[in-house]
């Protein structure tokens, strides 16, 4: 089979609805194949944000699950799949990853299960918590879970890698026409992984596991696919869709696989996106209104269970034995849970959720009784509204947190004396998460739950030896996430839509000004850097706290690591709060952008930005309105 030619959707379907066009002349001797997917759900299940302990407004698989309900009411022997990123992001998947849980199912797979998935393809979040817990994980699973490019060792040749999990899955269905005619049908599931993860996570996977970049992967295998008996190849690809004008080409390989011979359809994920979609792309082998990748079907169903993909496809028989399929035709569409009707008026939104609900009761209790353990309180509100924009309160709290640990740590070494920098990151701050991503917490009691909210990944602690010139290079990479500005002109975007906003760092105790004038990329962005009071020199010594993220992302810039306990970032900031009682505003050297008169930009925030305008005062916020997505948008003067 060939996806290439496939007939485009016709207008009505291509908004998002999976609803079918008019059957063409001899319909009737069509058989409808439906695939459905998911990707990047991050372990958001039951529609409740445990963070911010309040129900999920059109995110979340309990309501997913309805509409994976009505898809298969509309096609019984309709295939589902995940691509990926399911076992974290949220308090019940930080709970599972404890001691007390390890004898019990994770809870994502209970709901996987419950749901009746066919295959899922392994993401980069996957392995947060270490190979031990991904095994024990999946060793509950009621579906295969797949990748082609993680290996246990790499061979010659990826045929003869030793994978961790099975490369590819046979989906087996008996598809009937409306003549009544029945015929099997045999759909391969390919599945790739991000490579990168072995660096995103290489403390817990250094040595333990290797990678092969994506495409080389699926070229190999295909053909095995085909050999196999592979009626029709579907591509669990845990990548995004990359426009020409994007710099980072490893983030979004989703339309050079879609060009790979025997790739019949795509399912894309990783970076939070919807497709199809009405975008512009310079790349001509992005059909986004039609939902094609170099002529091939196509969907990336955003995350944390906002949309069901829904790929539809007519075949008719080869004639001959052993004749095969041919597709006839090729639909693509998305399902918005957002939607769906709310409260009591959704009765059959209840329903379809309801096996869901009875498998993670056990686990969504026990969450509740964690997140909501109390440790301290905060004299001041801890937002990241405007944490792109400048030094920001809650970033500083984190930062004291590393800072206060360090010094414990580092009590009994020759490096106890050297200056100590902590690396912070706004990881909320919207960015493709939309506009409820950020962190907002307002003065009073702190719980468990505020330091997930704070920091939601289960990133570890690192102290490492940094040179003054590794700290400048670092700091002149977080000023990319910034667009070059020009002088006295207005309303230019502050931030470059291609840069996620988790590259930004920054090292409270350091004064520096960004000058935005200066091209991205180009050493000279940062401006007046001083420690201390003093110029800082490039061979000076410093310590550095980070985190494992980091470690792997930057080990040309992290240094020689002096610790790496195997702390989470969380544990440590829980017990800086435990031992402070009360938070209160930290003063000190901080960043900001040097002056450009008669210069204005825009930035995008969340819905609780208007009431927190005063921590950019010094730029004479001026609010302008909410966009399509849902944000606040903000005129700022530099």
């Amino acid at each position: 089979l060939s996806g290439a030619g496939a007939d485009p959707p016709p207008d009505e379907d291509r908004q998002g609805s999976a609803r079918s066009p008019e059957r063409p002349p001899g319909a009737d001797a069509l058989y409808r194949l439906r695939i459905l997917a998911t990707t990047d759900i991050h372990a958001q299940l039951l529609s409740y944000d445990y963070f911010t302990n309040r129900p999920l407004r059109g995110l979340g698989l309990a309501r997913t699950a309805s509409l994976i309900a009505r898809a298969r009411a509309e096609q019984p022997e309709a295939i589902l799949l995940d691509n990926g990123d399911f076992l974290q992001g949220s308090a019940l998947a930080d709970l599972a990853a404890t001691e007390r849980n390890r004898h019990r199912p994770h809870p994502s797979i209970l709901a996987l299960n419950a749901l009746g998935y066919d295959a899922v393809a392994l993401g980069n979040h996957e392995f947060d918590y270490g190979l031990g817990l991904l095994r024990r994980a999946l060793g509950a699973a009621r579906f295969p879970a797949l990748s082609a490019n993680i290996a246990l060792r790499l061979g010659p040749a990826p045929l003869q890698d030793e994978l961790l999990t099975a490369p590819f899955a046979l989906i087996r269905r008996v598809l009937t026409a409306r003549n009544g005619q029945a015929r099997p049908v045999t759909v391969g599931v390919l599945a790739l992984t991000p490579p990168e993860v072995l660096d995103w996570d290489h403390t817990k996977l250094d040595g333990a596991l290797a990678a092969r970049p994506m495409v080389e992967a699926a070229r190999a295998w295909l053909p095995e696919l085909r050999r196999a008996g592979a009626d029709l190849v579907v591509c669990l690809a845990h990548t995004g869709i990359r426009d020409l004008t994007c710099e980072d080409r490893s983030e979004g390989l989703a339309a050079e696989i879609a060009e790979l011979p025997g790739v019949d359809a795509v399912i894309s994920g990783h970076s939070h996106e919807v497709f199809p979609n009405t975008a512009a792309y310079a790349d001509p082998r992005v059909d986004a209104p039609n939902g094609r990748l170099a002529g091939k079907p196509a969907v990336q169903p955003g995350h944390s269970g906002s949309h069901l993909g829904v790929l539809d496809f007519d075949l008719s028989p080869r004639p001959g034995p052993g004749g095969g399929w041919r597709i006839a035709s090729a639909r693509t569409g998305l399902l918005s849970a957002a939607d769906l009707p709310q409260g009591r008026a959704a009765p059959a939104l209840r329903q379809a959720a309801a096996p869901l609900r009875s498998a993670l009761a056990r686990d969504h209790r026990a969450a509740l009784a964690w997140t909501r353990q109390p440790l301290g309180r905060s004299a001041l509100p801890l937002t990241s509204y405007f944490a792109l924009a400048a030094d920001n309160q809650a970033l500083r709290l984190i930062a004291a947190a590393k800072l206060t640990y360090a010094r414990q740590a580092l009590r009994d070494r020759p490096e106890a004396g050297w200056p100590i920098l902590a690396a912070i990151t706004p990881f909320r701050a919207g960015g493709r998460s939309g506009p409820l991503n950020y962190t907002d917490i307002p003065p009073g009691p702190l719980s468990v739950r505020h330091i997930f909210n704070l920091y939601p990944f289960p990133n570890t602690i690192v102290l490492s030896r940094i040179t003054g010139a590794q700290l400048i290079a670092r700091l002149e990479a977080s000023a990319q996430v910034f667009a070059q500005i020009r002088p006295g002109q207005p309303d230019q975007p502050l931030l470059d839509p291609h840069t996620p906003y988790f590259v930004f760092e920054d090292f409270p105790g350091l004064s520096y000004r960004i000058d935005l004038s200066r091209p991205r990329g180009r050493p000279g962005r940062i401006r007046d850097l001083r420690l201390g009071g003093r110029v800082l020199g490039a061979q000076d010594p410093l310590v550095l706290v980070s985190s494992s993220f980091r470690l792997g992302t930057m080990p040309e810039l992290t240094g020689e690591v002096l610790l790496s306990p195997g702390l989470p970032v969380t544990d440590v900031i829980a017990r800086h709060i435990r031992d402070q009682g009360e938070l209160r505003p930290i003063t000190g050297p901080g960043w900001s952008f040097r002056p450009m008169p008669g210069t204005s930009v825009i930035f995008d925030s969340g819905s609780g930005a208007p009431a927190h305008l005063a921590d950019v005062a010094h730029l004479r916020p001026q609010a302008l309105g909410l966009t399509e997505t849902g944000f606040h948008r903000f005129r700022l003067h530099l």
